[in-house]
């Protein structure tokens, strides 16, 4: 069996950063490089190409986390910039998109922590359960104390503040180590167990009944993971979890993913795209904690294939690329976007097919 990429008709601007999922037959991806703006591609017909659905009404934002249901898309957090601040900030407010009336909604209730880069999914009708997500007061605090300096001025202050803000352990970051849920009915939120792993940004997350696989992403900035995680919720509250063979143990030169494609399909695990750096891994081995420091960010190409027992190399994405949106229909896989190694947002889509 092999890979094989065609191409769909493209996005009509690079969306890069951004959120997505399928609604019933139509695949959703926009916000992130495309500001507000959210696209949909009927696959009943694809002839009529991307269609702009309504415009997003919250600040525009980067890196939030979408969960995709039955006629819903859920949008929280992410990375905006607040009328009035005049810096980055987490954003601690959530939408949802109502696919059926073509229209946003706001979710009636405010974030408990910042989930900058988390993960989600829908556990039962109503129920939304996330992972990971950057510190508020961490984020925030850097960007307030970046957008006060004046380059022309003080032109080694900005580096330096960025240098003791990346020689921090992982820990230092905050991020958020719990498994929260959100009843949308209730607008309740609860923590229903501390993850015993890394907590983490940027991972990739697949759903297979109650079943909740997390491949990699960043332990902290620059850095990340090597685990591939498994969470079996056995009720609602009950979670439990385990370690999966990881890429790492087949290729031991692998550097772990971030913002990679990841995704199921015809009962295989897919995880192709991401970034990462080469060597991080070796300076956070020798408590080099700026583990990134002086090297260069590498867009991966590889596609991996987890069979359940062990990752195997399937093939090569046409360019390497990262930060887009990967959907699966069951049947076939969708990479949507993303970002180029020259930081360009993409406007190619993919259909990726194992045969």
């Amino acid at each position: 069996m092999s890979l094989h990429f065609t191409p769909i008709a493209e996005l009509p601007i690079g969306v890069k950063n951004g959120v997505g999922g399928l609604i019933g037959r139509r695949l959703y991806v926009g916000l992130g490089s495309a500001g507000k703006r959210l696209f949909f591609y009927d696959l009943n017909q694809p002839e009529l190409d991307w269609q702009e659905a309504a415009q997003f009404p919250g600040v525009a934002r980067n890196d939030a986390v979408s969960i995709a249901t039955q006629d819903r898309l859920y949008v929280f957090s992410g990375a905006g910039i607040v009328k009035g601040d005049g810096h980055l900030s987490v954003l601690t407010d959530g939408y949802y998109f109502d696919a059926l009336s073509n229209q946003w909604h706001q979710v009636g209730t405010s974030l408990p922590i910042g989930l900058l880069g988390a993960s989600g999914f829908e556990l039962s009708p109503g129920k939304l359960v996330f992972w990971g997500g950057y510190c508020k007061e961490t984020f925030d605090t850097l960007f307030a104390q970046l957008s006060e300096i004046d380059n022309v001025k003080e032109p080694d202050r900005q580096q330096s503040i960025l240098t003791e803000f990346m020689s921090r352990p992982p820990k230092a970051y905050g991020w958020n180590s719990g498994i929260w849920q959100l009843n949308v009915e209730t607008g309740r939120w609860r923590l229903l167990s501390i993850n015993p792993f890394a907590a983490n940004c940027g991972a990739g997350l697949v759903k297979q009944g109650n079943t909740i696989t997390l491949v990699e992403g960043e332990v902290k900035p620059g850095l990340r993971s090597l685990e591939t995680k498994q969470f079996v919720f056995q009720t609602e509250s009950q979670v439990e979890s385990s370690a999966l063979p990881a890429i790492v143990d087949e290729y031991p030169d692998h550097e772990g993913l971030a913002g990679g494609y990841i995704t199921r399909n015809q009962g295989q695990l897919f995880a192709a795209g991401g970034t990462y750096f080469i060597g991080s891994q070796n300076n956070a081995k020798k408590g080099q904690w700026y583990s990134h420091k002086g090297l260069t960010k590498h867009y991966n190409d590889n596609v991996w294939r987890f069979d359940g027992k062990r990752w195997h190399h399937a093939g090569r994405l046409p360019i390497g690329l990262a930060y887009g949106v990967a959907i699966s229909n069951g049947q076939s896989l969708y990479l949507l976007g993303g970002e180029d190694s020259t930081g360009n947002a993409q406007q190619a889509c993919y259909l990726m097919d194992w045969q």
